[in-house]
């Protein structure tokens, strides 16, 4: 049996059929509402079709991740809920238990969050990445959780790369020169019109965030915790662009120096090349330490984990320098191909963490009495590497301490945390109906922060509400 789908967003209009997936395939299985409707060409505008767009979206991407990761389960056993309404939002969360998704107000009609491949593959991509390394769910780091959004909007494009359609309809669009403005980069353009609406400065003017942009590194504690979406802010889906721009960069510099014909690279040739830098980036996520400057530590893995292939790490090493994700001292001072091997030999032998060392902030600008216990990013480094300063010379890397005190400075400012019973009333402050990412849970000496979900709504940028 066929049914109808999109291809990707919903805004770009093109229709997909493909063979009904079965939802309960292993290792990655999904529990969709029930009952529910029989396998069929449905028309776009219907429940049915919803349904069917979303699981479609969703088995390509897990089908995709379990390979190339490869995963036995998700973080929260063998099956992941799916709830494909939740109520009115333009919003879509991830946490831990289940994929949400919301239907809201757009200049062109009522919006389904979950109808969106862009959107479906976003939240999956954080389920990936919290199954193979969960002690980032709870890290007080910016970089870390920029990146926790970075993956997923990666997930998102790389889930549509699997389309050979889609791919074919790039490179025509884009006449071979990859890395341009396309439907491919614009990422869940229905869910930002209608964020766009109510919020005009928030998100992208095309899309809710393009993977084609100019972003350079600047330290997130240093950046404003909410700033409009032509400006770098420290809020984590606004940070999250430099990476997820630094990652589809590589993909076209490294298609155009991989291809057969650079000005004309076929649709497989960018099908190989995208799978492998996949490839580098989950094995650079799996090997790197859980330090405050993540985005070092994983740019550097991944010309690491590029190995001996001079066209692929001469292309990773290039856009993360250009884009000061990496110094040029660390890009030069990069392990070689031995000193990898003995690398890859303890890693294999460190055990999985689920979370991180705990640490105490002091929190009485918070309104709390005794300390705030939070998960802080400080492994020890696996590579000695820095981002870049704005004078191109390498930047001091935060303390773990540091980097835990701004990230969570940045929650309370943005309305993020729920206080339950932890703070009183009068030391609370307004947050405007905020979703809540995080919450505080009273222990004995304080409080300790936790993590609730990761989402991708009318708040993204802390514009809205």
């Amino acid at each position: 049996m066929t049914v109808n789908s999109w291809e990707d967003d919903p805004e770009s209009g093109v229709p997909l059929t493909a063979p009904a997936p079965d939802l309960a395939k292993t290792p990655l299985a999904f529990t969709f509402p029930n009952p529910a409707p029989k396998p069929d060409t449905y028309p776009p505008g219907t429940s049915q079709f919803r349904y069917w767009t979303a699981a479609v979206a969703l088995r390509r991407g897990a089908d995709y991740w379990a390979r190339r990761v490869p995963l036995k389960r998700w973080q929260a056993g063998s099956s992941l809920k799916v709830i494909l309404d939740l109520g009115e939002d333009l919003n879509a969360y991830y946490n831990r238990t289940a994929l949400v998704f919301f239907h809201g107000p757009s200049p062109t009609g009522t919006i389904y969050s979950g109808e969106s491949p862009d959107v479906a593959c976003h939240e999956l991509g954080h389920a990936v990445l919290d199954a193979f390394k969960p002690e980032l769910w709870g890290a007080a780091s910016q970089e870390v959780a920029a990146f926790h959004e970075s993956f997923g909007d990666i997930s998102a494009i790389m889930s549509a790369i699997q389309l050979p359609s889609l791919r074919n309809a790039i490179l025509t669009a884009t006449g071979g020169r990859f890395y341009q403005n396309s439907r491919l980069s614009r990422l869940a353009e229905q869910l930002g019109n209608a964020i766009r609406a109510s919020e005009p400065g928030s998100v992208d003017p095309d899309c809710l965030r393009n993977a084609v942009n100019s972003f350079t590194y600047q330290d997130p504690a240093t950046l404003p915790s909410r700033a409009p979406a032509v400006q770098l802010s420290s809020e984590p889906h606004s940070f999250s662009r430099l990476f997820t721009g630094a990652f589809f960069e590589i993909l076209g510099a490294s298609l155009a120096a991989k291809a057969a014909k650079p000005k004309q690279p076929n649709e497989q040739e960018l099908l190989s090349v995208a799978n492998d830098l996949a490839g580098f980036l989950v094995e650079a996520v799996k090997s790197s330490s859980v330090v405050a400057n993540w985005y070092a530590q994983v740019a550097a893995a991944m010309v690491v984990a590029a190995g001996s292939d001079a066209i692929y790490t001469s292309c990773i090493k290039g856009v993360f320098v250009r884009r000061g994700i990496l110094s040029l001292h660390s890009a030069a001072s990069l392990p070689d191909v031995a000193q990898v091997a003995a690398l890859a030999a303890v890693q294999k032998a460190t055990p999985a963490l689920e979370s991180l060392p705990t640490i105490g902030l002091s929190a009485p600008h918070y309104g709390l009495d005794g300390m705030l216990f939070v998960e802080a990013a400080v492994q020890p480094r696996q590579y000695l590497v820095t981002s870049a300063a704005t004078d191109a010379t390498p930047a001091t890397a935060p303390s773990g301490s540091a980097a835990a005190m701004a990230f969570v400075d940045d929650l309370f400012t943005r309305g993020r945390i729920d206080y339950g019973e932890v703070v009183p009333e009068k030391y609370r402050l307004g947050d405007g109906g905020r979703l809540k990412t995080h919450a505080l849970v009273k222990v004995d000496g304080g409080a300790r922060l936790q993590r609730r979900l990761f989402d991708c709504g009318l708040c993204a940028y802390g514009l809205g509400h």
